[in-house]
């Protein structure tokens, strides 16, 4: 008699906490939903029962619930109930490396604060993996992971196998190669055996439960059962009696991922195949590979609030902190918090009215983050201790290396004139701008306003030297004029240069001098807008497309001069169609206005860019094209924490709908931090604040293509040309999001960097350098608003002063990027650290004048470990702790 293939089948539910719907909606439903499923739980129905491998259902739940707090304790400390590891089913390229620690952080401390944390990472339905997850997990404490979207024929392997990432972290991997929802209803039904289930994937004639069957490496098979906020029901162990009498081919029995993993180890063990690399492939799930560039908006200040938290406002907490400014844990986990539940799987795919609420979230989150960057630094500032009649100006370098730097501060002053002081000798800077404002009481007739409530706001640039996680304190004195004071001034011409570049306007065109290089490039910047018929899930050519070059030969160009930098602007309007029926005629009778800064500052190798735009049109695209004059045949692009090499001319392009690929494979990619194109002579690198994709184009694949916005107004479309078949979102309703289109005003952020010799480590030092902000108060009395509105409180100093200059300390002696700096709960801090290179770096040395040393080694959530890591494989990250 043939032996039966045994199926493994874990009941699940799939909780999307918003999505065509909003998270008050689906808060219905999970009301509901929970109640049920304890109530079947306890009275053994249902012996198991997975919560979608997060922590956020179970938050929304006991915050209208609460009263079932110990039920649920009850059940998972039993192992009946499975919840975490992950807060919110996270976005997965689209989102920083401290973002999902933290994310996972939450959700492991939430659960565990329960009854316990799965440990198994499960995301069923996140739109490709990055290289970096293996090496996440681990330093967490997560060895098992299971995923649905990425994987295809060519990788060559079945649904379990072992999933190496960067500094050799390793985790066993299961893949729903099917999807992680197909069972449900066939299985409720009566049809789970059925020969005409089809498999969404069509490169294969198999049906999906044999599909799962014969993937699997031994004659056994992991089967997930449950859908999207699907209910759990009591004929479950029923309807596996049944199937178990009915086949000749499976026996199925109730499991846990953690129990199928453990059999998967006991039989296979090390026989199972290795993986390294990252999961972005089309072949058998939609991956959406052009959906980061949809909504720029809100994917910017997701990007804005990552970069403040990790860079800035973590490691000046901690400053503050050791100075004897308590670390608030409570403030940092709820911005976070907020973060995770804007950084869904869903990539702000959604309905508008799901938007706005992630638009909302988001905006208090940075709200959050910015206040309490800004209250750090004031009170660091109110406590130092300074001469009488001047005011203090707080800089602050939050990266653990000092630093050289051209910055912009804001200053109040009563008088036009005023000078700058450190240590007895007066600062040089150079006057950006000034405005001249009230600080007193408004009033309609501004004829009654007190002369005395006068004042003035400057933007100045200075050159300044500051320490290593620290910060000097500079007064302000606006008794006394400076002379170190100087004016911009307006060149002629139309060329911008530094030591490194210069930057030229000619016969409208932008072309680029490298004198390291000694080489020009001509047209280094351009721009194109072509059209888009497609949706919130992916960019799709209308059939009748038209790309167009929108040129600067009719910009105004600008060039003006200060102390420290050079700047030229360009304004103009480009032209446009207007939505894609004129685009089909030919016609661009829209205007699109644009402003055009580029900023080189002295010695700087970084070229900054920030280009505004109005938009009016609908249904299009704006890239910028950075011509690198380096035919490529892969770009490197920067991960979490390492970067990734992608092929620019993929073959599966040619062949992919006879295949039955259930989506283009294009070469449009996810751009997290950085990407470059490398050549035997120079390398070109782009670094950007909150655009997410980019493409390798032109005849020679020698132009990165950075997408600054779509502009797109479905929810979901079907049969689209990269993309066949049903519509991706809600498959049975088309619906409009006119928000999507992004009709207004739209400022991007980016840099070019070139240079001879491509060293992994360097970009991504740079990239952070730029990612960061200059963190800076100016404490005065002239305006109670200020720049910040929590400037209007009253403040009191602390109880003691603070020096005028501290450093934590200074990481001497290594490559490695810096990630982040926080307060460690079991003692110290930790100081994250990582290696985006190829080979071995040392760790280096950290000198501190306030006895601050290494004195261990830690995972991602803070415990120790015995080894103290003094040198970081390729790739590696690691955690220090600092005491």
């Amino acid at each position: 008699m043939k032996m039966k293939k045994l199926g493994h089948v874990v009941y699940q539910t799939h909780w999307d906490n918003e999505w065509y719907f909003t998270d008050r909606e689906s808060q219905v439903q999970l009301v509901y939903h929970m109640r049920e499923t304890i109530k079947m739980l306890e009275e053994g129905a249902v012996d198991h029962f997975l919560l979608d491998g997060q922590t956020a259902i179970v938050e929304d739940y006991l915050a209208v619930c609460p009263e079932d707090r110990g039920r649920l304790e009850a059940l998972i400390k039993a192992q009946r109930l499975f919840i975490g590891p992950w807060h919110t089913q996270t976005e997965t390229f689209a989102v920083s490396g401290e973002a999902m620690i933290n994310n996972l952080r939450l959700g492991i401390e939430y659960a565990n604060a329960l009854g316990g944390s799965s440990m198994v990472s499960y995301l069923p339905d996140s739109f490709g993996h990055p290289v970096d997850f293996p090496q996440i997990f681990n330093g967490v404490g997560i060895t098992k992971f299971s995923f649905r979207r990425g994987m295809g024929d060519k990788h060559k392997l079945p649904t379990e196998f072992f999933w190496e990432g960067p500094g050799e972290s390793r985790v066993i991997t299961n893949v729903l190669i099917d999807g992680y929802g197909w069972s449900y209803d066939p299985f409720f039904s009566g049809k789970l055996l059925s020969k005409e289930l089809a498999s969404e994937c069509k490169t294969n004639t198999m049906t999906p439960l044999e599909l799962i069957a014969n993937k699997s490496p031994f004659d056994e098979f992991l089967l997930t059962m449950g859908n999207d906020q699907t209910p759990i029901r009591p004929d479950f162990k029923e309807k596996l009696a049944q199937y178990n009498d009915e086949s000749d081919e499976y026996h199925f029995v109730e499991t846990t991922f953690e129990k199928y993993f453990e059999r998967l180890q006991a039989v296979c063990g090390d026989k199972l195949p290795v993986y390294y690399g990252e999961f972005l492939d089309t072949q058998y799930s939609r991956v959406h590979k052009s959906i980061n560039s949809v909504r720029y908006d809100i994917k910017q200040l997701q990007d804005k609030i990552e970069r403040l938290m990790t860079y800035n406002v973590q490691p000046l907490m901690a400053m503050a902190d050791k100075l004897g400014l308590p670390w608030e844990q409570g403030l940092v986990d709820e911005i976070w918090r907020l973060l995770a539940r804007a950084q869904t799987h869903s990539v702000c795919t959604n309905t508008d009215r799901t938007n706005a609420r992630i638009f909302e979230r988001l905006k208090m989150a940075h709200e959050l983050a910015e206040s309490t960057h800004v209250y750090l630094l004031r009170k660091l500032a109110l406590s130092c201790d300074i001469q009488a009649g001047r005011s203090p100006l707080i800089l602050v370098n939050t990266l653990p290396e000092r630093s050289e730097l051209v910055a912009r501060y804001r200053v109040f002053t009563k008088q036009e004139e005023f000078s700058l002081w450190y240590e007895g000798e007066q600062v040089a800077y150079s006057v950006i701008a000034q405005e001249r404002d009230y600080g007193g009481i408004w009033r309609k007739d501004e004829s009654l306003h007190d002369p005395a409530k006068y004042h003035y706001l400057t933007e100045i640039e200075v050159a300044i030297s500051l320490p290593a996680l620290g910060y000097k304190v500079l007064e302000v004195d606006d008794s006394l004029g400076s002379c170190c004071r100087t004016l911009p001034s307006a060149l002629s011409g139309t060329a911008i240069e530094n030591a490194c570049y210069k930057l030229e306007m000619k016969d409208g065109v932008l072309n680029l001098t490298d004198s390291r290089l000694n080489q020009t490039f001509t047209e280094i910047l351009s721009f194109e807008n072509d059209g888009d018929a497609g949706d919130n899930y992916d960019h799709c050519p209308p059939e009748h497309d038209w790309c167009i070059a929108l040129g600067l030969e009719q910009a105004d160009v600008r060039v003006v001069r200060h102390a420290h930098s050079e700047v030229m602007t360009l304004t103009g309007e480009w032209r446009v169609p207007h939505g894609l029926e004129s685009r089909a005629k030919g016609c661009a009778e829209q205007a699109l206005p644009f402003v055009l800064e580029l900023v080189l500052k002295q010695d700087a190798d970084l070229i900054e860019l920030t280009l505004s735009v109005d938009n009016r049109s609908k249904n299009h695209r704006l890239r910028l094209l950075v011509n690198s004059q380096i035919a490529s045949r892969f770009s490197r692009a920067g991960t979490p924490f390492f970067e990734v090499a992608r092929d620019t001319q993929p073959a599966e392009l040619a062949d992919w709908r006879e295949k039955g690929f259930v989506e283009e494979p294009t070469t449009t990619e996810p751009l997290l931090n950085h990407v470059s194109l490398i050549g035997d002579a120079h390398y070109a690198s782009v670094f950007t604040q909150g655009c997410k994709e980019y493409q390798v184009v032109g005849a020679d694949f020698d132009r990165l293509a950075i997408t600054l916005f779509r502009s797109c107004g479905h929810f979901g479309l079907p049969d689209l040309s990269r993309r066949p078949g049903r519509a991706s979102g809600l498959a049975e309703k088309i619906i409009a999001t006119p928000d999507s289109q992004l009709l207004k005003p739209l400022t991007f952020h980016l840099a070019l960097h070139m240079g001879e010799r491509y060293q992994a480590n360097q970009i991504r030092r740079r990239y952070v350098n730029f990612a960061k902000s200059n963190g800076y108060y100016h404490e005065q009395s002239l305006s109670r608003t200020g720049e910040f509105n929590i400037s209007y409180f009253h403040t009191n100093p602390l109880d003691f002063k603070v020096p005028n200059q501290f450093s934590l300390g200074e990481l001497m002696g290594t490559e490695a990027v810096f990630s982040t700096l926080l307060k460690n709960r079991e003692g110290g801090y930790l100081l994250r650290l990582y290696n985006s290179g190829d080979g071995v770096i040392q760790v280096g040395e950290l000198r501190s004048d306030i006895g601050m040393k290494v004195v261990s080694s830690a995972n991602l959530l803070g415990r120790t470990t015995t080894e103290n890591i003094v040198t970081l494989k390729s790739g590696q990250l690691n955690s220090y702790v600092i005491s």
